[in-house]
């Protein structure tokens, strides 16, 4: 039975811990990303009741803010090509995971709008 922990334990920190550890990495990548950029786009489609900088409008302001995210995104979703491309699996696998998380990243943008009480 030690035996078989050990070799488990091994198996883990071999292979499942650096994955797990890269994934869940780029996942909070994401949600940051995709905060920032509901946050621009919820104080760009609504006139909050704060003055931002004096002078600058809130329009400006959230489009920035959401330019800044979308930056965030595809920064980390780039990283993440890098990444699967210096793994040897086939193109179609590489090409579904960017599929995935363009759609994630929109999803994600909208639930946090829909929870905020925005569009």
């Amino acid at each position: 039975m030690a035996q078989l922990r050990a070799k488990w334990l091994s198996f883990y920190a071999e292979r499942v811990e650096p994955v797990s550890k890269e994934v869940f990495a780029h996942i909070e990548k994401l949600i940051i990303g995709t905060l920032i950029v509901s946050a621009g786009a919820h104080v760009s489609s609504n006139e909050p009741a704060i003055v931002l900088f004096g002078y600058l409008r809130h329009g400006l302001i959230g489009r920035g803010v959401m330019l800044f995210g979308v930056i965030l995104l595809l920064l980390n979703f780039l990283d993440g090509l890098y990444k699967l491309a210096k793994v040897n699996w086939h193109i179609a696998y590489q090409i579904l995971m960017a599929i995935l998380y363009v759609s994630l990243s929109v999803r994600l943008i909208q639930l946090i709008l829909a929870f905020r009480g925005g569009e």
